[in-house]
């Protein structure tokens, strides 16, 4: 095998493994409240649907408004791609971060945050 084909062979085998770590980690693809909704009141809890099945050892859920952080229930899953955490504290009026951290199949710790609002005027 002469140079030009083994660098060929190893240039395409490195983009398929590229490929394949790129698609193994896990993504957020929704959530509830929805980002960047606003809401006519307080939502009983925080829901995270992922592309796997999150990682409850390494699994953390903050809710944060103006004040500080809002107290949450246990985290737990909802079903095999799913979190859920009851929202304990009370809310008023605001903009609110959600930070989360989990992990998915491949092990590596992922985060993110999504944001809503309450306006009880909306009702």
């Amino acid at each position: 095998m002469d140079v030009r084909t083994f660098r060929t062979i190893m240039f395409f085998s490195l983009i398929i493994m590229l490929g394949s770590i790129t698609f193994a980690h896990m993504n957020l693809e929704k959530t509830e409240p929805a980002h960047d909704t606003t809401l006519s009141s307080q939502p009983q809890h925080l829901q995270m649907w992922f592309t796997q099945e999150p990682d409850l050892s390494v699994t953390k859920v903050e809710l944060k408004g103006q004040d500080g952080i809002i107290e949450l229930g246990k985290v737990h899953l909802m079903d095999e791609k799913t979190l859920m955490a009851m929202i304990i504290g009370d809310m008023a009026d605001g903009t609110y971060t959600v930070n989360w951290q989990t992990a998915g199949d491949d092990g590596h710790i992922q985060k993110g945050e999504f944001v809503f609002k309450i306006d009880q005027a909306e009702n």
